[in-house]
């Protein structure tokens, strides 16, 4: 059995090395450039040998004066980037142990940012976060100020993060989201606090009603719109402000206008449309755009609504008339047989 258990430990450090540290290793020593670092082996053997994995997975017995074995320990001298890697020990028996060796480089100033939105201020949404740099290829986050764990993957290069916020008080402490990143050398480690307040990017708002009308002598258009369904309720508690930008039939241009409440009216004549909003209580950040929507006008609604009543009226004359004709025909084949 411990043959078995160290060939498959031996056999997953192998993926490890080959995939490029796709994902993190369970056990890893961090140091800086130039450090000194001591590796231990865990084991019940008195001394191991130690070896290292290269880029090709083949694995180089260590013992010179930059990595000196003692006993189960092994002492890196002046950390550099080519001495990074699967650090492994063995016995006679096999593999003891393995710890992967990375270089930190979380002190360098070019690095990487977090960046987080949430849709709504309810406990029960996650914070939507992405960072991504083309030096590393394995990534994760965390919430430190809810204890909250590792999430690593990510969905379209987005890490859905839960945070324990409540959305009827005031925040009285900031979110601390810490992201660390692995290649198959180095590891860099940030943080990003915010209050929740000042990252909420609501989801695009619902146009329910959209039609152009006359109006005594002038044409407009009224506009109804209903907040996202991941808008906290009660809505008159959690209001929103929307913006609309519309395209004028006569000459094309594009006008902007902001109200608040989930009606506008927008005078003239106008082509398409489309909407956003944001919270006007913290001026949170613009929802995106709604898709373009073209504009109906009312006379046209009112055409089509009384063409399809037209329709029903002759499919029921026309029933009702095959129904007289059964009828009929049931009649006679009566008479006919009496």
């Amino acid at each position: 059995m411990g043959l078995l258990v160290r060939f498959v430990l031996l056999f997953s450090l192998f993926i490890i090395r080959m995939s490029a540290l796709n994902v993190f290793p369970e056990k890893f020593v961090l140091g800086e450039e130039h450090d000194n670092i001591t590796l231990d082996c865990k084991t019940n053997k008195k001394s191991v040998t130690w070896k290292l994995q290269d880029s090709f997975g083949y694995m180089e017995e260590l013992d010179s004066p930059y990595e000196k074995p003692n006993g189960t320990k092994l002492i890196v001298y002046d950390l550099r980037e080519d001495q990074t890697g699967n650090y492994t020990c063995w016995s006679d028996e096999g593999v003891e142990d393995y710890t992967y060796l990375l270089l930190d480089k979380s002190k360098e100033p070019a690095g990487l940012n977090i960046n987080c939105t949430a849709e709504t201020f309810s406990c029960a949404k996650n914070l939507k976060c992405s960072w991504s740099a083309s030096d590393y290829t394995a990534f994760r986050l965390r919430n430190m100020r809810d204890g909250g764990s590792w999430v690593s993957q990510a969905v379209d290069g987005v890490f859905y993060v839960p945070h324990s916020t409540n959305s009827f008080s005031e925040e009285s402490e900031r979110l601390l989201i810490t992201g660390e990143a692995v290649s198959s050398c180095c590891y860099k480690k940030t943080e990003n606090s915010f209050f929740l307040r000042e990252i909420v990017k609501p989801a695009g708002p619902n146009i329910s009603k959209c039609f152009q009308r006359k109006k005594k002598d002038t044409m407009e258009v009224e506009v109804e719109v209903k907040p996202p369904s991941t808008w906290p309720q009660p809505h008159s508690f959690f209001p929103l402000t929307h913006q609309i930008e519309y395209e004028m039939r006569d000459d094309g241009k594009v006008k902007t206008h902001q109200w608040n409440g989930p009606t506008v009216e927008v005078q003239g004549v106008v082509t398409k449309l489309r909407v956003r909003c944001r919270d006007p209580l913290v001026l949170s950040q613009w929802s995106e755009w709604t898709p373009w929507k073209n504009v109906s006008t009312r006379r046209k609604a009112y055409q089509d609504k009384e063409q399809k009543k037209q329709q029903r009226k002759k499919q029921q004359r026309k029933n009702n008339k095959e129904k007289n004709n059964r009828e009929k025909n049931n009649r006679g084949k009566k008479q006919k047989k009496n």
